[in-house]
């Protein structure tokens, strides 16, 4: 599926070739809906409307798995889940991958490095054995959602993890232009991943709780108090979007508004983060040198179908941001084309005029980003199985163009409330808040044939078993759980122990 695109490479002072910077943003559980110039929610992002302004902005991206652990796994390797090996939270990515990015762009001769959450290492998430960081050499991790104590582990610091008391972003992107003004004039491939605006806990959420979950203080949404401010309206009576319902029962949690001060106040925070970035490379030289990549690992539903978080195939859940920047050589659009997380790998190697590893599934966008003649993929696929190791098993699979989305789903709560047949239809210009499920004998039979065909093959050809063991099967897969022998070498019977405690006061 991948391809290869050529253009004119950048031209440094002297006239010779550069081997273009790569600076890829990414942040925790940030909805498409939620940026300034999709024009949906009510949210602030002056930096992120901007940088669109010089980028290929995409209005159909979507994750190829939406929770943390698998679809950063889909993004950093270019393979679907059923590749890569990150079928659930706290399983790892295969650490011995020689074709995911770090080690990619490092074999090309570009400096590396990783600030900010990882979730693909396994049981124990802080990385201590270089072999396992996928070939990122400058290593500043973040552990855990505290993000007004962030805990962090930074070899070069310290080989114990320690915390700082600052708001993660901006301490994150701190270390970020510190590290960038190490390189020089190197060719630099940088993450920035940013842990909010996942729900977290510690200082700085004593009065949060989480909508549609049991009511308990101290984890849920928060920012900055100056940046909360900016969202005061009355979102249980101003609705931010058509869709939204009562997550539950318990009148202390079955409103979504008490979140959305703290999700757009993260949000705007981070903004204002990535422009920090980008004015840094403009002041340094190096903007028009640099790719710039923003996106996210999952959305969020925010009350949507009176749903809070992820792993459902809405589309407040499965749509990211995707936003692709290069200054001079990508001519700004807005492309309505679909794109899958799994794409952003290949696209950035034919960007940067490197090989494509045939073991790659995403498609290489280079030539549309380029302006040069490109065979635009019609369809996107998304899944889902397990959100964590011991959680229950919750089967989906779908398939997405620029006019429907086509699911199906095994016995799960999604099934039960949404696809009770096991499928369902969304026609998605006609009907965008997937207000209107479309099932047989309502005059589209036809489509719904086609689009089962096409992600019937889309499975077969990856090997996927969902329709013989997940789809109208009574019984699932039970909870798995990890085998130190064959899942994970940094197995840590300790962390399962104290992992299990907490799930079982939840």
């Amino acid at each position: 599926m991948c391809g290869a695109g050529l253009f004119a490479p950048a031209l440094n002072a002297a006239g010779q070739d550069t081997q273009p910077n790569i600076l890829f943003i990414m942040a925790d559980q940030w909805r498409k809906q939620a940026v300034g110039f999709m024009g949906e929610d009510p949210v602030q992002t002056p930096n992120l409307d901007a940088l669109a302004q010089m980028a290929v902005a995409f209005d159909n991206a979507f994750s190829n798995n939406p929770v943390s652990g698998p679809n950063r796994a889909c993004m950093l390797t270019g393979k679907y889940t059923i590749n890569n090996g990150a079928w659930a939270n706290n399983v790892p990515a295969d650490p011995q991958d020689e074709s995911s990015l770090g080690r990619l762009f490092k074999q090309a001769g570009y400096q590396t490095g990783y600030v900010g959450k990882w979730h693909i290492n396994g049981v124990e998430d802080m990385v201590t054995d270089p072999t396992r960081r996928h070939g990122f050499d400058f290593w500043f991790q973040s552990i855990a959602h505290n993000h007004f104590r962030g805990n962090y582990y930074a070899p070069h610091i310290s080989d114990k993890r320690f915390s700082v008391e600052k708001w993660g972003p901006e301490y994150e992107t701190e270390t970020a232009i510190e590290y960038l003004k190490s390189v020089g004039d190197k060719p630099f491939c940088l993450v920035v991943s940013y842990a909010p605006p996942h729900t977290g806990g510690g200082p700085g959420f004593e009065d949060r709780y989480q909508p549609g979950k049991p009511y308990r203080l101290g984890y849920g949404y928060a920012a900055p108090a100056q940046y909360e401010k900016l969202y005061q309206d009355d979102y249980a009576e101003h609705l931010i979007r058509p869709n939204i319902l009562p997550t539950g029962n318990d009148p202390r949690t079955n409103c979504y508004a008490h979140a959305v001060p703290g999700y757009f106040g993260a949000i705007t925070s981070i903004d204002e983060q990535v422009g920090r970035l980008v004015e840094y490379l403009r002041q340094s030289g190096k903007l028009e040198n640099t790719i710039i990549v923003f996106t996210a690992d999952h959305g969020e539903m925010m009350g949507s179908h009176g749903l809070m978080t992820k792993g459902v195939p809405f589309e407040e859940s499965v749509g990211v941001p995707m936003i692709i920047a290069w200054k001079g050589k990508i001519a700004p659009a807005r492309q309505h084309c679909v794109i899958n997380s799994i794409d952003l790998l290949p696209t950035l190697l034919g960007l940067a005029q490197l090989q494509i590893p045939a073991s790659t599934d995403g498609t290489n966008y280079a030539p549309l980003l380029l302006g040069e003649k490109f065979n635009t993929p019609k369809y996107a696929f998304a899944e889902f199985n397990f959100g964590g190791v011991g959680e229950a098993c919750r089967p989906w699979r779908a398939v997405f163009s620029e006019d429907f989305v086509y699911i199906l789903a095994g016995e799960c709560k999604f099934k039960q409330a949404f696809a009770p047949e096991g499928y369902v239809l969304f026609d998605r210009k006609k009907d965008p808040y997937q207000m209107h499920p479309i099932t047989r004998s309502m005059g589209y039979d036809e489509v719904i044939d086609r689009y089962h065909a096409i992600l019937k093959a889309h499975l077969e050809e990856l090997g996927d078993q969902f329709l013989t063991t997940m789809w109208h099967t009574p019984t699932l897969p039970s909870k798995p759980t990890l085998n130190k022998e064959n899942v994970d070498p940094n197995w840590n019977d300790d962390f399962l122990q104290r992992k299990q405690k907490r799930d079982n006061r939840k």
